[in-house]
């Protein structure tokens, strides 16, 4: 059974008693019912009012009219609704309001046949683009509306009645019934003494010749005598979609309410609150992103106020096994009760550091880090003793030291000397390096092997032997692409042996560490040049590295991440194709660490689009900065999840851009460039 209930009470703030206001000799409220009851898909339908003094009007207009009606809760809606529905055991329920006279029964059967069609737990015709506002409609399963009443706790959520529900995407499957035509700046509700006398003059100018008339035929009264339309144009339009936003505005603060008190708290102490740039104000936009994050197990992460993620950030990469794994805390807890640092190495130092000689090509010495930054930077020491020389040439991300950052925009800090010597070139354009190799004497070339693109045209080998004949080391950052594109790297994939190479993140899934690794001979410059820490045969670290590599042996996680990542580009991608969307996204990267970029349009920058993209993505409970880093936790129901969820985010974004209200849907600040680097 599909079960009508119209939400209605007399208190209303700024015109008070409307619902009982006559048109035509007949209440508001009745006018609108009347119209209701043409519809061919609602088998029942209740009024809902509330149990205050004042809605006892309602009560009695609805029983002298032979109208079903149900008392509850003025305040907790939610409650009034689920008790009134509970009464007839629906199978779905229509939600509707009672400031909507003009309701077109043909639009609330083309959202019920919609939700049907759809098999949808929830639908509304309330996202642009949308019809008039106050034709709004909402359906919803009658399971849902027990769930959200079992569940509920946030005032607001027993406030909006179908709130709940449409902030828990990763539990109910959502839809949104748009109208052909973008209609959302008609304003058909009544809330207004100016709103109310637009639409009694649409009933004495329809209703005596047509009882039924429909959208079309008020859009075409309209068209004809448009000074109707100044009525209440002072108002403000589309008060019913301001309406859901401010509802998602509200709800998104209360979601985010203890990340946020910890940001303004940790803002006092912490430059940008974080340690890492990418963890930060920076990559996040403030007021829909959580900032804190309390635990993490497997693939997912729940923030400080206890919002579940599927993590597809994964510390940036460096969680490559999945949260909490348990072969990698049984081998950390275990190494923790005999000690962390010591006085001496501990054997684990060379323990893995064989482990690595044996499974990457480039591996003959291995000297360990921290991170990424110490390796890179470790790296260009080495070449610049082994050669004698001192300018470098750089092709992607390799750190924060001055040697790379002041390559980039944000150099602020780094010696103008030190610039001077580090000179940028392009990915798949070996023209780019020739030219410098014609203008420098290189130490080295270091690069990223891979990160948004492929290789073309064998540019790999092209790098390496102009390289070489110039004198200069290779060094390939492997920070990401080891243990994550093969065991070995992307060296071991493209079999390009590097002269050097730098390996971190994923190594020890999370755990602090990385490694330069090299040819015996290069290796051997360590020993002339000064690099040293206290921290680096940190053995916690090292015992982690240590079943990592054992995992990955044992279980196959590479063919894991090929697998579960091929899956997910393959679907993206038809998704793309199928919504139309590819001049607004594309789809790149290794299957394992893959991306979902974004292109510069006509009117929005990326950064407008990215923002308002993480703030409904993070609404559905995924975590991502638009990169895929996969972990050998993630499961095919991980992925069909985040695709349900961009099967509704990335078309609404297409949406607000062709109808040019992408920015009065963000709710945050938008992000602005920390610098390009890909």
């Amino acid at each position: 059974m599909i079960l009508a209930i119209l939400q209605a009470r007399t208190s209303s703030s700024r015109l008070p008693g409307k619902v009982l206001k006559p048109i035509l000799g007949k209440e508001m409220l009745l006018r609108q019912i009347e119209r209701i009851q043409y519809s061919n898909m609602i088998d029942k339908l209740v009024v809902a009012t509330s149990i205050n003094a004042s809605d006892d009007a309602i009560e009695k207009m609805c029983q002298d009219n032979n109208i079903k009606v149900f008392r509850g809760d003025l305040n907790n809606v939610l409650d009034r609704f689920c008790q009134c529905a509970r009464q007839y055991n629906p199978k779905y329920v229509v939600r509707l309001t009672g400031d909507c006279p003009l309701a077109d029964w043909q639009v609330i059967d083309q959202t019920i046949q919609y939700y049907i069609k759809g098999k949808y737990d929830y639908v509304n015709n309330r996202s642009k683009p949308a019809f008039p506002d106050g034709l709004d409609v909402e359906v919803i399963s009658y399971s849902a509306l027990k769930s959200a009443c079992d569940n509920a706790v946030l005032p607001l959520e027993k406030e909006h009645v179908t709130l709940y529900v449409r902030h828990r995407k990763d539990k109910f499957k959502l839809g949104y019934y748009y109208s052909a035509k973008d209609l959302s700046h008609m304003r058909w509700t009544v809330d207004e003494p100016e709103d109310f006398i637009l639409v009694e003059k649409i009933y004495k100018n329809l209703y005596k010749n047509n009882p039924k008339f429909l959208m079309k035929d008020v859009l075409e009264l309209l068209n004809n005598e448009p000074e109707l339309l100044k009525i209440n144009s002072h108002i403000g339009t589309s008060e019913g979609l301001k309406k859901s936003l401010k509802e998602d505005e509200e709800f998104i603060k209360m979601n985010y309410k203890k990340s946020e008190q910890l940001l303004d708290r940790a803002l006092k102490s912490i430059p940008l609150a974080s340690q890492t740039f990418s963890k930060s104000l920076t990559t996040y936009p403030r007021g829909v992103s959580p900032f804190f994050i309390e635990k993490g197990k497997g693939s997912k992460v729940w923030d400080v106020d206890g919002n579940e993620y599927i993590d597809f950030v994964n510390s940036l990469a460096a969680v490559t096994l999945g949260y909490c794994d348990e072969d990698v805390d049984k081998a950390v807890q275990k190494q923790m009760k005999n000690g962390v640092t010591f006085s001496l190495p501990h054997r684990l130092e060379m323990e893995v550091a064989e482990k690595l000689i044996d499974i990457i090509p480039c591996a003959e010495k291995v000297r360990f880090a921290k991170n990424g930054t110490d390796a890179t930077s470790a790296s260009i020491r080495i070449a610049r003793a082994y050669t004698g020389k001192k300018h470098i040439a750089v092709c992607g991300y390799h750190g924060w030291q001055d040697w790379y950052i002041g390559s980039t925009t944000r150099d602020l800090g780094v010696p103008k000397a030190v610039k001077d010597l580090t000179h940028k070139y392009e990915y798949n354009n070996i023209e780019s390096l020739e030219k410098i190799f014609q203008e420098q004497e290189l130490a080295c070339v270091i690069m990223e092997p891979m990160n948004v693109l492929y290789p073309k045209d064998g540019f790999l080998e092209k790098v390496k032997k102009l390289t070489h004949e110039n004198n200069a080391l290779l060094i390939f950052d492997e920070t990401v692409t080891g243990f994550r594109y093969s065991l070995g790297g992307a060296q071991e994939l493209f079999r390009i042996t590097p002269d050097l190479a730098t390996f971190g993140k994923g190594m020890a899934n999370g755990y602090p560490l990385s490694a330069i690794v090299g040819s015996n001979e290069i290796m051997q410059k360590v020993e002339d040049i000064f690099f040293s820490g206290t921290f680096g045969g940190e053995t916690l670290s090292l015992a982690a590295a240590n079943a990592v590599i054992d995992k990955h042996k044992n279980h196959n996680v590479i063919g894991h991440f090929v697998k579960i990542g091929k899956y997910l580009m393959k679907q993206l991608q038809e998704l793309l194709d199928e919504k139309d969307l590819n001049d607004i996204f594309i789809v790149s990267g290794h299957p394992s660490w893959s991306f979902l970029q974004i292109k510069q349009q006509e009117r929005y920058t990326t950064f407008e689009i990215k923002t308002l993209f993480l703030q409904e993505v993070f609404k559905r409970g995924i975590l991502t900065l638009g990169s895929h880093n996969i972990s050998f936790s993630h499961t095919k129901e991980d992925i069909d999840k985040l695709i349900v969820v961009y099967t509704e985010v990335l078309p609404m974004v297409k949406q607000h851009i062709d109808n040019q209200t992408l920015l009065e849907n963000i709710q945050a600040k938008v992000l602005e460039s920390l610098f390009k680097v890909r």
